[in-house]
């Protein structure tokens, strides 16, 4: 019966998701490029992942990564609405422009390996499950198609075209999450009502090493700024609600599903974690979850590469002053992330992409205390200043130190 009532509360969310009050919704469409990046990396590993590295501390661990995460977007907006007009006259505001030029470059670069990465892992857990694993230029050829299918879609049919992709993935993905966070909380209740401890085999690390680790777990909430490369088709204004929108719905959400998943976690080897082993845990709760959760992950991978190339192609458009057409963006793009699926080790420079990252936050927060002194006096330049200040100190930790999460 819970089977049953699961499959139904993911169909009847299904049916809300493309209903045609949302599908039109132009706000709707703003919300889900940041929103898709934002959850699509990671949802699933944050909590085995914190629990590896916190234990029973994991509930505030993410709820400090969340509130920074939102800070750090603060900054994004600020630069949306004040630095942008002040970037269009290049040599009014040279010294601003190089900063925000060379954060680009750090964020292109991180944008193709990151298309790369999540579309590899695609590939090798669909062909896991469909008993074809342990080949790789199987997986590379796989990826290899779907980022040919991501570029065409987008070259053809721009970013609206791209954006129907993330709303096709990212409705299917919140549905079964809808699903899953009810199973859970049904199987949590259960687990109670036993009496049963909550115990979870934590890794033997100092505080400092742990520190670095959690430095680093910000990197799985990024994506918001990717709201700062819609300007072809979305306003300022639309651009800073909509990305506020999906940081207030991704950030709950990732703090619900940190304290939900805890009693599944703890059967999980935390030292070795695995998404397979995550997704078949989930049948602790009910049987249907682990399949329902296979296709969850697969749009959760897909969501977040077609987001991370939406934001790339525009950033390439933005960054040449129009020379490159946006939907030539997204080509240029994919072409590099087919180059490093077949002559890169992703492992290995997924992490440096992730520093990138991190700098590309930093940079845009020296913008940011740049752009405050051409609109703000008084009290609020002071603590606007003061706020982004500290917000650069944390991300100059994190470039240096952080051990990278994804």
């Amino acid at each position: 019966m819970l089977n049953i009532v699961l499959v139904l509360i993911a169909a009847g969310m299904l049916l809300f998701m493309f209903s045609p009050r949302l599908a039109k919704s132009k706000s709707w469409q703003a919300t889900l490029t940041p929103l898709s990046s934002i959850i699509g990396s990671g949802f699933l590993i944050i909590a085995p992942l914190l629990a590896s590295v916190v234990g029973l501390w994991s509930p505030i661990a993410v709820t400090g990564i969340v509130v920074l995460a939102y800070a750090v977007g603060g900054v994004i907006r600020f630069n949306i609405m004040h630095a942008e007009p002040l970037l269009h006259e290049r040599k009014a505001h040279p010294t601003m422009y190089r900063i925000d030029l060379v954060a680009n470059a750090a964020l292109s670069f991180a944008y193709v390996t990151a298309v790369a990465f999540y579309l590899s892992l695609l590939s090798s857990f669909l062909l896991t499950y469909l008993g074809f694993g342990d080949s790789p230029n199987l997986e590379r050829s796989l990826t290899s198609i779907i980022i040919v299918f991501i570029a065409a879609t987008g070259y053809l049919r721009g970013l609206g075209g791209l954006e129907k992709l993330e709303g096709y993935s990212m409705s299917i993905q919140l549905s079964i999450v809808a699903a899953l966070l009810v199973g859970i909380f049904l199987y949590d209740y259960n687990f109670l009502r036993s009496g049963q401890s909550l115990t979870l085999d934590v890794q033997e690390r100092d505080w400092v090493t742990k520190i670095f680790i959690l430095a680093g777990i910000l990197l799985v909430v990024q994506g918001f700024e990717t709201s700062r490369f819609l300007g072809e088709k979305y306003s300022a204004e639309m651009r800073v609600r909509t990305m506020r929108r999906a940081q207030l719905i991704s950030g709950p959400l990732y703090i619900v599903s940190v304290i939900a998943l805890l009693p599944i976690v703890q059967h999980l080897d935390l030292a070795h974690v695995q998404i397979a082993e995550i997704v078949a845990a989930t049948g602790l709760a009910a049987a249907v979850l682990p399949m329902m959760l296979i296709v969850a992950a697969i749009m959760s991978q897909f969501s977040a590469a077609v987001a991370d190339t939406v934001g790339a192609g525009s950033l390439a458009s933005e960054s040449s002053k129009g020379k490159v057409a946006t939907n030539k963006g997204y080509v240029v793009v994919s072409f590099f992330a087919i180059v490093l699926v077949w002559t890169a080790d992703l492992l290995e420079i997924i992490s440096v992409a992730s520093r990138a990252f991190a700098l590309y936050y930093l940079l845009q927060c020296f913008v940011a205390i740049m752009a405050n002194r051409h609109h703000n006096d008084g009290s609020t330049r002071v603590l606007n200043l003061a706020r982004f200040t500290m917000l650069a100190g944390i991300l100059g930790f994190i470039v240096i130190f952080a051990i990278p999460a994804e």
